[in-house]
């Protein structure tokens, strides 16, 4: 057994003058390629009824539901449910959201359509103001707006528009880049 414990393997090796020398390395390990989660009963529920409709339906119409979407906002409210009261209100609702998915898809009924994007807009806005959450990309079309705006302001300042508008657009992409990876980095992203 090696003396460091059994996150060291033993290795033999040979010294610069051919003598052998016992080396203790780190044993390697394989990088986790996806860490498995505890997830409720309600989770693997809900998942298994959306998770057909993703497979059979094609790409357009996954996004126009917003399917990918939804199995986030699953999770989050999934995680989120032992400590808010909102979020555990916000669980009948997925569930009746994924037991009329078929009649939504099937049956094209405006006001079903709408009650349906509503439901998901509401509980959207809820993880955004009460657990401070962010949606993909938003910091990127933020801060490139607010870029835009700097920029043209710093162009007319210079006598260019054109050349303050697309440093403006450059450092603003960069800082929106930077915060959406930072937001992901942090788990912060629905």
């Amino acid at each position: 057994m090696a003396p460091y414990g059994s996150d060291y393997q033993f290795h033999r090796g040979i010294r610069g003058g051919g003598l052998p020398i016992d080396i203790f390395r780190p044993r390697e390990t394989k990088p986790r390629e996806h860490i498995e989660e505890a997830h409720s009963a309600w989770y693997d529920k809900i998942t298994r009824e959306i998770s057909p409709y993703r497979d059979t339906l094609s790409r357009s119409e996954v996004k126009k539901y917003k399917l990918d979407l939804l199995m986030r906002l699953v999770k989050r409210v999934d995680s989120f449910s032992s400590m808010c009261g909102q979020c555990q209100l916000f669980q009948p609702e997925i569930t009746g959201l994924a037991q009329n998915l078929g009649n939504l898809v099937q049956i094209a009924n405006r006001e079903e359509s709408k009650s349906y994007f509503k439901a998901i807009d509401n509980i959207v806005k809820h993880l955004q103001t009460e657990h401070k959450l962010v949606n993909e990309g938003q910091y990127f079309g933020l801060w490139m707006t607010v870029g835009t705006g700097a920029g043209t302001a710093l162009g007319i300042a210079l006598g260019n528009t054109a050349i303050g508008a697309a440093i403006g657009i450059i450092l603003g992409l960069a800082i929106g880049a930077y915060m959406d990876r930072k937001a992901k980095a942090e788990g912060k992203v629905i």
